[in-house]
């Protein structure tokens, strides 16, 4: 009895030191939560500025950054990166240590801030198009006039928002032509390439914003003749 209990004993100290001892290692990072000068993390070091847009969106990049375009994506998101993506055109750059690349003259860093405001137009641009797409229609058949108010309205609101595209184009076009002005290149490498291909001509949404209106009306006009001719 007197094995047994001792037995008993030794297995309990055994246990208790090893969870003692295994709890204080897994919750040593609660306690750089406590009120405790010796538990600081590194973190803490580093100017709260320099960490704030981590948690919160501040500067352009931030909101930049948080852009995201899902595989299956419906009207709703696009229309909050439209929304993020023009509050993001009215703040403040980041600090150009900050950059998302990096900058090394004065020169440099407004080029970046150029091409920035280009990409972003363009983004914008995108995204009204991706949303006038969803209410055009790819062709109009004989059978469409059973609902050629409905189809009607829809193509007028895809005209509507091709046409909202439009200004953000002209922005990124002069913003395009502004930043080829600065004889450098920046480390923004796709970006660079899309400034390109914007001066070259190679790139034209005005032409593309153009042909998607010209067939909404087409369409329109379509269906107008196929309720003038289909008998009541």
């Amino acid at each position: 009895m007197k094995f047994k209990a001792k037995k008993f004993l030794t297995l309990t100290l055994i246990t208790v030191i090893f969870f003692t001892t295994n709890l204080s290692g897994e919750d040593y990072q609660y306690q750089y939560f406590t009120e405790r000068d010796e538990y600081v993390p590194f973190s803490d070091y580093i100017p709260r500025v320099r960490l704030h847009y981590y948690t919160v969106p501040h500067y352009l990049e931030d909101f930049y950054l948080l852009y995201g375009m899902k595989l299956y994506y419906n009207e709703n998101s696009l229309r909050k990166n439209i929304e993020m993506l023009k509050i993001g055109l009215n703040c403040k750059f980041r600090h150009p240590s900050q950059a998302l690349v990096t900058v090394d003259t004065e020169d440099e860093y407004l080029k970046y801030r150029k091409l920035m405001f280009m990409h972003i137009n363009i983004m914008i641009m995108r995204n009204y198009l991706k949303i006038g797409v969803r209410y055009d229609k790819k062709g109009i058949k004989f059978h469409d006039v059973s609902f050629a108010q409905e189809i009607n309205e829809s193509l007028d609101m895809a005209r509507d928002f091709y046409k909202e595209a439009i200004p953000y184009w002209v922005e990124a076009k002069r913003y395009a032509e502004e930043a080829s002005m600065i004889k450098l290149t920046t480390k923004l490498s796709n970006i660079e390439s899309e400034r390109y291909r914007i001066i070259t001509g190679d790139l034209d949404f005005n032409k593309i914003i153009n042909n998607h209106i010209s067939r909404v009306d087409k369409k329109q006009e379509q269906l107008k003749n196929f309720v003038v001719t289909t008998p009541q």
